[in-house]
C-alpha cells in the first residue's frame, strides 16, 4: 500500500475513534443525572425522604422536558452545527449534575434533574448528526451502537459508584464526579469542517408519505419501548433491594445488567454493518425477547431477578441504536431532525414509563410494574411489524 494511502487511512482511522469516544463521552453525561439519580435512589431516599412514587416523577420529568423540547433542539442543532450542539449539550449537563450534588431537599433535587433534560435532549440529535458527518457509511452502525452504548455506560457507572464512592464518602461526590467528567466532554468534541453548520433545515416530517408513516410507528413503537425500558434505570436497585440483595449488591446488580446492555448494543451494531438485516424486525424481535426479561423481574427470586434483569437490558433495552441507524437510513439528508422526531417519542415513553411505573409499585407493588413493563414492550414489538422494509 502506497505511504499516502496508509497515512490517509491512519487518519480516518483516528478521526472515527476521536467521533466514537467524543459522542460516547457527551451522551453518557447527558444521561447521567436521571440514572445516577436512579442508581443511587436507596441513599436519595433515606436522605429526603420520598418513596417510588416520587423517584418516577423525578425520571418522568427529565424525560417529558426532554420529550417537548426535542423537536426544538433538533431544528437548533441543523443551524448551529453537531459540534456547538454536543459541547453546550454536555456543559449543561454538568451543571445540572454541580446542582445536585449540593440539593439541600427534594424539591431542589427534582428542579434540578428536570432541567437535566433541556441539555440532553440537545445533545442527542447533535451526536446523531456527528455521526453521520465524521463516521464512514460502512461503520455506522457501529457508530450509533457506540452512541448508545453510552446509555448503560452510565448506568453501569451508576451502579458501581454506588459501593465505590456513595457508600464511602457520599453519594453527593458520585455527581460532583459526573460534572467533571462532563466539562472534559464539552472540551473534547472534535472540529469537522462539516460539523459545524448542517446543510439542512428541513423538517423530517415534509419528506414522502411512506417515510413519514415509517417514523410516526417508530416513534410510538420507540415510545412504548422507551416506557418499558426506562424503569430499567429507575428501579432495579429498588427492586433488588427488595427480592433480598443488599444495597451493595443491588448497585452491581444494576451494574451487571447494564454491561450485558452496552455489550449487545455494541455487537448489534457491528452485525448491522456487515450483514445489513431489516433493522425494524431486528428491533421487534429484541423487544419481544426483552418482555420475557422483564416478567421474570417480577419473580421474587434473586436468580430469577439476575436473569430478568440480564435480558432485559440485553434484548429489552438494547435497540436504540439500531433505531437511530433505521432512522438515519429513512433520511439520510436530515438526520439531525429525523431523529429528533422518533426521539420525541422515545422521550415522552421514557417520561411516562418510569411516572406510570412508580404509580404502579406502590399501588400494585413492582412485580405488577414489571409486568405492566413487559406488556409494553409486547406492543411496541408487535406494532413495528407494520413497517415495510
Amino acid at each position: 500500500m502506497p505511504a499516502a494511502a496508509t497515512v490517509g487511512q491512519h487518519q480516518r482511522t483516528v478521526g472515527t475513534a476521536r467521533v466514537l469516544s467524543s459522542v460516547a463521552a457527551v451522551v453518557t453525561v447527558g444521561v447521567f443525572p436521571v440514572f445516577l439519580v436512579g442508581g443511587l435512589g436507596v441513599q436519595l431516599q433515606r436522605e429526603f425522604g420520598f418513596g417510588a412514587a416520587l423517584l418516577g416523577v423525578g425520571a418522568a420529568g427529565f424525560f417529558g422536558v426532554a420529550s417537548l423540547s426535542s423537536r426544538t433542539m433538533g431544528w437548533l442543532v441543523e443551524r448551529i452545527g453537531s459540534r456547538l450542539g454536543m459541547r453546550v449539550g454536555a456543559l449543561g449537563s454538568s451543571l445540572c449534575l454541580f446542582g445536585i450534588s449540593v440539593a439541600p431537599n427534594s424539591a431542589w433535587l427534582l428542579a434540578l434533574l428536570w432541567l437535566g433534560g433541556l441539555p440532553n435532549s440537545l445533545a442527542q440529535p447533535a451526536s446523531n448528526l456527528l455521526i453521520a458527518q465524521g463516521i464512514p457509511v460502512h461503520r455506522r452502525g457501529m457508530g450509533f451502537g457506540v452512541k448508545q452504548s453510552s446509555i448503560p455506560a452510565a448506568t453501569l457507572l451508576a451502579g458501581v459508584a454506588v459501593p465505590a464512592v456513595a457508600l464511602t464518602v457520599g453519594w453527593r461526590w458520585v455527581f460532583v464526579i459526573a460534572g467533571a467528567i462532563g466539562l472534559v466532554a464539552a472540551v473534547a468534541v472534535p472540529r469537522l469542517p462539516e460539523a459545524e453548520r448542517s446543510k439542512s433545515g428541513s423538517a423530517a416530517g415534509g419528506g414522502p408519505g411512506a417515510r413519514r408513516s415509517a417514523l410516526l410507528l417508530l416513534a410510538i413503537s420507540g415510545g412504548l419501548g422507551s416506557a418499558a425500558a426506562n424503569a430499567l434505570g429507575a428501579f432495579v436497585t429498588t427492586t433488588a433491594v427488595e427480592v433480598g440483595f443488599s444495597p451493595s449488591a443491588a448497585g452491581l446488580v444494576l451494574s451487571l445488567g447494564s454491561a450485558t446492555g452496552l455489550l449487545i448494543r455494541l455487537c448489534a451494531g457491528v452485525v448491522a454493518d456487515r450483514r445489513n438485516p431489516n433493522l425494524v424486525r431486528v428491533i421487534s424481535a429484541m423487544l419481544l425477547i426483552g418482555s420475557i426479561g422483564f416478567g421474570l423481574m417480577a419473580v421474587h427470586s434473586p436468580v430469577a431477578f439476575l436473569i430478568g434483569v440480564s435480558i432485559g437490558f440485553g434484548a429489552g433495552w438494547a435497540w436504540p441504536g439500531l433505531l437511530n441507524f433505521a432512522v438515519a437510513k429513512i433520511a439520510p439528508d436530515r438526520v439531525a431532525s429525523a431523529t429528533s422526531f422518533t426521539q420525541t417519542g422515545v422521550y415522552l415513553g421514557g417520561s411516562l414509563g418510569p411516572l406510570l411505573f412508580g404509580v404502579l409499585a406502590e399501588h400494585a407493588g413492582l412485580a405488577g410494574a414489571w409486568l405492566a413493563a413487559g406488556a409494553a414492550a409486547i406492543v411496541a414489538g408487535v406494532l413495528l411489524l407494520f413497517i415495510r422494509r
